[in-house]
């Protein structure tokens, strides 16, 4: 098997719930390259149009909510594959004050989606967990540990128990019908298409925004500056998801992220140096900073799918988010 074999997409049909997102609108692309006939149904609460304008004329798009069972059923009608990426996922702040609602939206939406493949006789699904069912404490770089052991990171907890039980609910669905079932945990995607800053932001493009928006005050990082975490652009990560769903739907959850750990201090300082700022920085201490390190063992994902590798660059996928921003800034200020 050649790990860039992707013929298995030729002429699917595939629907992608959330596909405006950063990492679905990524795969889209991909998909599109490969063939496929592509649908996406998004609310736009997280993701954009914006997101899709590449191939904006070569997927059929639609606006609404995958707990519209009328929708669903309508744009479920022939698919071969469903790749769900609908969900609310948390940014800095978001995780710790709302686990309760994380945890019953998210389910609510992975139920909705799970139940209208199976009521439509769609063949294969693939779920999206998260690196975020991994306990605190779990060793780095981090294996596909079992989700009946610990509780998830205490910063993401409502969420990673959510993913926890969207993961156990698709596996059982896979037992009780004829439905295959991929399950894929990434870690730390980034990217140019991913939310700017401002609460419920996550970590790069909150830092981005805030460096860039410079007040004169230094800026305030909180915790030691001194975790580590393992960032993957989203295009690497949608094309390791494509393979885990051509290769690994067997209920079987899979890594996908990178080994490489950045600590969030260098994060800083590479980010000021592409965006051409200097300012003074303080580690907050007295705030939360999430678990000291996070690293992917991505070893299982190499082995079923015959290899897999990162193709683009840590900094230079930071230097185009940093460009983005620049040029929305300046349009702002026009």
């Amino acid at each position: 098997m050649k790990q860039d074999d992707f013929s298995f997409w030729k002429n699917k049909r595939v629907f992608v719930p959330g596909g405006a997102g950063c990492i679905g609108s990524h795969l889209c692309e991909l998909l599109v390259e490969w063939g496929s006939r592509v649908a996406v149904l998004d609310s736009l609460a997280s993701g954009s149009v914006e997101n899709l304008s590449r191939v904006a004329d070569k997927i059929d798009f639609e606006v609404g909510d995958v707990r519209d069972e009328l929708a669903m059923g309508r744009l479920l009608k022939g698919v071969d594959v469903v790749l769900n990426f609908a969900g609310i996922a948390p940014g800095l702040c978001e995780g710790e004050e709302h686990h309760e609602s994380l945890y019953e939206n998210n389910v609510e939406i992975a139920d909705a989606v799970l139940n209208s493949t199976l009521q439509s006789g769609v063949g294969r699904l693939l779920v999206v967990s998260s690196s975020c069912v991994y306990p605190d404490d779990a060793i780095v770089p981090t294996p596909e540990l079992s989700i009946e052991q610990g509780e998830p990171e205490r910063a993401n907890l409502g969420y990673g128990l959510a993913k926890r039980e969207i993961e156990r609910r698709a596996q059982a669905a896979a037992e009780e019908s004829n439905l295959k079932v991929a399950i894929v945990r990434p870690f730390n995607a980034y990217s140019d298409r991913d939310l700017f800053g401002g609460k419920g932001g996550h970590v790069i493009p909150s830092l981005v925004e805030r460096i860039l928006l410079d007040d004169g005050d230094p800026l305030v990082v909180w915790g030691s500056g001194q975790q580590t975490r393992s960032f993957i652009h989203g295009a690497d990560v949608a094309r390791g998801i494509a393979m885990i769903a051509q290769h690994c739907a067997c209920g079987e959850a899979v890594n996908v992220g990178s080994r490489n750990e950045v600590r969030i201090s260098e994060l800083v300082n590479i980010l000021m140096r592409l965006s051409g700022v200097k300012r003074p920085v303080i580690f907050d201490t007295s705030k939360p900073e999430g678990a000291s390190r996070k690293g992917a063992d991505t070893s299982l994902l190499s082995r079923l799918v015959g290899g897999f590798s990162e193709q683009i660059d840590f900094q230079e996928g930071l230097a185009t988010i940093v460009a983005k921003k620049q040029a929305m800034l300046a349009t702002n200020g026009a």
